[in-house]
């Protein structure tokens, strides 16, 4: 057989058998008029090698577990052949299965079981995380049979954002801070940072309180357009309100920070954030808003252990 037929009844390329090859998983055929001759061993070993992989196994398990394979037995001669070789009471010479070759069989044993116990591992985590994508599958599916656009931030969060950006727009307002803002949280929402509590806090906004998230949008894009002391009283003005609109729902908001990780990749996250925030927001008044909002939020002694304990002890905003 040819590389290209063995490959083929194997359900496999020829790029794979070569691959085999050269792991030494398979072992090289004689060449018979210039090409590999395969035999009925080669395509024997060949989907063996197959079916243990395709249980789960890697190829370095693969190889491990062919290692072991006994070498095919010597035939016996049929006529005039060596007798028995027999103990003094007679028995003959079996081996002794609690010899040197029966550890070294208990021990490779033991090693078989690990890798395929492994594999069983891999392979319920694998099951795990595409039970976890299918639910993901099904709540795309609802939001589109909801008429709803598909985003990597909880349905509920977009709503409320399509309503303040409803409010600015009748306002008159400037709209391009909030699409930063959301984009940015379309960033936090990719990287699973965007916790479930989100919803029950956007959903306790009733339409006067987004009347005045929107008006505090609008504020924080005019800043843009202040400068020196100008700038930092009303960044100073407009981070006050943003307190106190947040201490209407205080412990809704606690319960999203408190639900954000913690350790290090808390601290990786509020630093992805304070990125951001400083390359979407860059205009200095915006940047004493950020700094003045989380200096009142720290001296608030709920709000300062919860984000410490996500931030660390130095957050930056």
């Amino acid at each position: 057989m040819r590389v290209t037929q063995i490959a083929d009844l194997a359900g496999t390329t020829p790029r794979a058998v070569r691959h085999y090859h050269r792991l030494g998983l398979l072992e090289v055929p004689p060449t018979v008029r210039g090409r590999r001759e395969y035999g009925v061993e080669h395509l024997a070993r060949l989907l063996r090698i197959r079916w243990l992989a395709d249980c789960g196994l890697s190829l370095r398990q693969v190889a491990e577990i062919l290692a072991s394979d006994p070498a095919p037995a010597e035939p016996a001669d049929s006529v005039g052949g060596p007798p028995d070789s027999a103990g003094p009471s007679g028995s003959t010479g079996s081996a002794n299965p609690s010899g040197p070759a029966g550890s070294a069989n208990d021990a490779h044993r033991q090693e078989v079981l690990r890798d395929l116990r492994a594999a069983r591992g891999t392979i319920e985590a694998r099951r795990r995380s595409l039970d976890e994508q299918a639910q993901r599958v099904d709540e795309l599916i609802a939001r589109v049979e909801a008429g709803e656009a598909l985003a990597p931030v909880p349905a509920a969060l977009t709503r409320f954002y399509d309503a303040i950006e409803a409010r600015v727009r009748a306002l008159g307002g400037d709209l391009r801070a909030l699409r930063t803002e959301r984009q940015m949280m379309q960033i936090l929402g990719s990287l699973g940072m965007v916790p479930a509590s989100v919803v029950p806090f956007v959903e306790a906004f009733d339409d006067a309180e987004i009347d005045m998230c929107a008006r505090q949008i609008i504020g924080f894009s005019h800043l843009t357009r202040l400068h020196g002391q100008e700038g930092v009283a009303a960044a100073h003005a407009l981070a006050e309100r943003t307190v106190e609109l947040a201490g209407r729902h205080k412990e809704l908001t606690l319960a999203v920070l408190d639900d954000l990780p913690g350790g290090a990749m808390g601290r990786a996250m509020w630093r992805l954030t304070h990125i951001l925030s400083v390359a979407g927001y860059p205009h200095p008044a915006q940047r004493v808003f950020a700094a003045r909002l989380l200096e009142l939020l720290l001296a608030d002694p709920d709000f300062a252990t919860t984000i410490r304990r996500t931030a660390g002890k130095d957050p930056v905003l």
